[in-house]
C-alpha cells in the first residue's frame, strides 16, 4: 500500500440520509492525509463537492437506462483507476459487483459496498425478498468488504450468510448540549410537544402514529416535520396537530430543541437517523422495536421501545411520564450518542476498512 489512497464513491440516488452520510464522509476523506483524492459519481451536482471531484451520472430504473449507467460507470473506473470503490445503495452495489463478476474492474481496485438498509429486509412481498436476499449473497463474493450501518442489519446478513461484513454504525456531527444552567423554567401552560421528523410514508409509520392520535386524543401536541414523498397514504389530520412541511436547516433545529420528546414509529428502518439526531440534542425517543432502532433506542434508558400495535399505550404513557423522567432519558440519550454516534467514529471506522482492504 502507498502513503495514499483514491477513493471513488458510487450512489445512484441522494435520497433520505444518504446524502446526510456522504456529505459527512466527503468532508473528512478530502482533508485526510491517507487519502490522495475522494471523488464521486452522482446523478446531480451538489453543493458540498466542487465540479472537478464529482462526476455526474444521471440515472433512471428502466433496462435501458441501466445498461447506459454501467458502460458510463464502467467508463469513470477504467479513468480513474481507485484504490477503493466504494459503493452506496443497491443498484450502484448489484451494477458495479456485476462488472467485477464479469473482469470489468481493474483487479487492484478494491469494492467497499454499504446497502444503507438491506432491501431483503423491507416489508414487502416474500419471493421479492428471497430474491433480493439471493442476489446480495452472491455478489458478496465480489466485495473485499460489505459496511453495515447497524448491529441489525449486521445480524441479518449474517443470518442469511453474506461474509465480509463490518459493522460501522452511521454518525452525525455533534450539536453542542443545552446547558441545563442556561435553560428557561417550562411554561406550566404550554403543553407538552412530541415530535415526528420524517418522510410522510408508509415505511415511517405516520399513518399507524395519527390514527392512533386520533383515537387516544393525548393531552400533548404532536409536530410533524416532514412531507408525502409517494402520496400513497391518506392521512387523519386534527387541530391538535402541528404539520410543518419540510423545514431547513434552523428550523429542524428549533423543532428539535423545543420539543419534549421524539416519535419514531417505523415499521422498518435499516438504521434510524432521527433517532440519533435526537439523542444529539439530549430529547428521550420513542421508538418502535424494528431494524436498526433496536440498537441505538435502550428501552428504559434513553428512552421506549413498543411494537407498533401497541401505539395508543405509548401515546398515553408519553402524557404520563413525568418532565424529570423524559429529561433523565435525554441526558442517557446524550451519553450514548458522544460513546457510539459522532461522525468521526464513523469516519475512523471506515478509512480503517479502506486500509485493511488495501493491504
Amino acid at each position: 500500500m502507498g502513503t495514499s489512497m483514491k477513493i471513488l464513491h458510487v450512489a445512484e440516488t441522494l435520497k433520505g440520509g444518504l446524502e446526510t452520510y456522504l456529505r459527512l464522509v466527503s468532508g473528512f476523506q478530502q482533508n485526510s492525509p491517507v487519502i490522495s483524492q475522494a471523488k464521486f459519481i452522482l446523478p446531480g451536482p451538489v453543493e458540498w463537492l466542487n465540479s472537478q471531484d464529482t462526476h455526474v451520472v444521471p440515472t433512471a430504473r428502466s433496462p435501458l437506462a441501466l445498461a447506459s449507467y454501467a458502460a458510463e460507470i464502467k467508463k469513470i473506473i477504467r479513468s480513474e483507476r481507485p484504490a477503493v470503490l466504494h459503493l452506496h445503495s443497491s443498484i450502484p452495489g448489484g451494477i458495479v459487483r456485476a462488472l467485477a463478476l464479469l473482469g470489468q474492474v481493474p483487479a487492484e481496485t478494491k469494492i467497499v459496498y454499504c446497502s444503507h438498509g438491506w432491501a431483503f429486509d423491507q416489508v414487502g412481498p416474500a419471493y421479492k425478498k428471497s430474491i433480493y436476499r439471493w442476489i446480495e449473497w452472491l455478489l458478496s463474493h465480489w466485495s473485499d468488504a460489505i459496511i453495515c450501518i447497524s448491529g441489525h442489519e449486521f445480524r441479518v446478513a449474517e443470518k442469511f450468510g453474506i461474509k465480509r461484513c463490518k459493522c460501522i454504525p452511521n454518525g452525525i456531527q455533534p450539536i453542542a448540549p443545552i446547558s441545563e444552567n442556561t435553560v428557561a423554567p417550562k411554561v406550566p401552560a404550554r403543553p407538552r410537544r412530541v415530535l415526528f421528523v420524517g418522510r410522510l410514508d408508509r415505511q415511517k409509520g405516520i399513518d399507524a402514529l395519527l390514527d392512533a392520535y386520533a383515537r387516544v386524543q393525548p393531552g400533548f401536541k404532536l409536530v410533524i416535520v416532514g412531507g408525502a414523498v409517494r402520496n400513497d397514504l391518506s392521512l387523519a389530520r386534527s387541530s391538535e396537530i402541528e404539520f410543518a412541511g419540510w423545514l431547513e436547516k434552523d428550523e429542524l433545529e428549533e423543532a428539535y430543541r423545543s420539543c419534549d420528546a421524539v416519535i419514531v414509529p417505523s415499521r422498518w428502518e435499516g438504521f434510524g437517523l432521527v433517532a440519533v439526531e435526537a439523542m444529539a440534542r439530549s430529547k428521550p425517543v420513542f421508538a418502535s422495536a424494528v431494524g436498526g432502532l433496536v440498537d441505538i433506542v435502550e428501552d428504559n434508558r434513553n428512552g421506549r421501545l413498543f411494537a407498533l400495535d401497541a401505539l395508543d399505550d405509548v401515546l398515553r404513557e408519553i402524557d404520563r411520564i413525568s418532565d424529570e423522567e423524559l429529561q433523565r432519558m435525554g441526558r442517557a440519550g446524550r451519553e450514548i450518542f458522544e460513546e457510539k454516534y459522532t461522525a468521526d467514529r464513523m469516519n475512523a471506522a471506515i478509512l480503517d476498512l479502506y486500509k485493511e482492504s488495501v493491504q
